[in-house]
């Protein structure tokens, strides 16, 4: 069954997702030492703002590149590098300003990816990240973050792994977050699919698709996933060295397409519900904040592996 580029989740209190859990299951190629090469972009249309202040659109990108050691089926470790960016177009927001409260957020990060297996089913999986979300000429040192997922997972049966795990991320402003994880990969029979994989772009974690196989080549999935992004402001703007935050609930449908190992290439479209901006000082005290009305959001990913 081909497995999708994996790039929004389902994210609730009780089931949060894990990075990389399908990638790090999957066997490594003949030779010990793999590369990969990945990236995505995302459209999303005009939202209007609560009340009629005004609205706004986004536009991402993200790419990748990382490499990979397996010694075996079972145990590896990999690094990961990658960035991107998020322009936001804001229009006629005076809760906000005349200008918007922030123009384009810069993202990057570094990962480090472990899999060691243990007993005759057993798999950890650990991935320490550092990242920097901020906008354009902030100061790097104040959108610096740091964070662990880590998960145990047993394989019930050829068909079905699972396991529960841990996330810690630090935040921009002080203190951190703690979220429980639950790990799947699960092969339901020979169409369907229910399994977490990576996120896109700048949103944390991972994702939860369920998919469906229509051929050796192409499935179609439905990803779900709750988002936020948090940066720093730069001292230009309105609210210097102020934080932003927006946050999210997309749902989207999705073609993709696997013509082997090596290529997977997914294109998707969906709607983004449930949003809201938040603007702070550099003081962490609230500002503004707004909900935003349902958005349309569009676009695709690639990976390819050598």
């Amino acid at each position: 069954m081909s497995r999708p580029l994996n790039y929004l989740a389902l994210a609730t209190a009780l089931l949060l997702p894990f990075a990389g859990t399908l990638e790090a299951q999957q066997p490594p190629q003949q030779d010990p030492v793999s590369f990969n090469f990945d990236g995505g972009f995302a459209l999303q249309s005009n939202a209007d703002l609560d009340e009629g202040d005004g609205g706004f659109s986004v536009n991402r990108w993200f790419l990748g590149l990382g490499v990979t050691y397996a010694w075996d089926r079972r145990n590896s470790i990999g690094l990961s590098v990658g960035g991107g960016s998020s322009s936001y177009d804001f229009d006629d927001t005076p809760a906000f300003g005349p200008d918007g409260p922030w123009k384009k957020i810069e993202d990057s990060r570094i990962s480090i990816v472990g899999r060691m297996g243990f007993g005759e089913t057993g798999q950890i999986f650990i991935i320490p990240s550092f990242r920097y979300n901020g906008e354009d000429d902030s100061k790097t040192s104040d959108g610096r973050t740091w964070g662990v997922l880590a998960a145990a997972t047993w394989r019930i049966n050829p068909d079905l792994s699972i396991g529960p795990g841990v996330g810690v991320f630090s935040r921009l402003e002080d203190g951190t977050r703690v979220f429980p994880i639950l790990a799947i990969d699960w092969k339901i029979n020979e169409k369907w699919y229910l399994g977490t994989g990576r996120g896109l772009a700048a949103s944390q974690g991972p994702g939860l698709t369920l998919s469906y196989s229509i051929n050796d080549q192409w499935s179609l999935g439905l990803s779900g996933r709750y988002e936020k992004n948090e940066f720093r402001l730069n001292e230009k703007g309105a609210t210097p060295g102020g934080l932003g935050q927006d946050k999210s609930f997309p749902l989207v449908l999705s073609a993709n397409w696997e013509p082997n190992r090596k290529v997977r290439l997914n294109l998707f479209a969906g709607i983004e519900m449930g949003g809201k901006l938040k603007l702070k000082d550099q003081f962490d005290i609230l500002l503004e904040e707004s909900k935003y009305d349902p958005a349309v959001i569009f676009g695709g990913t690639f990976a390819f592996r050598f």
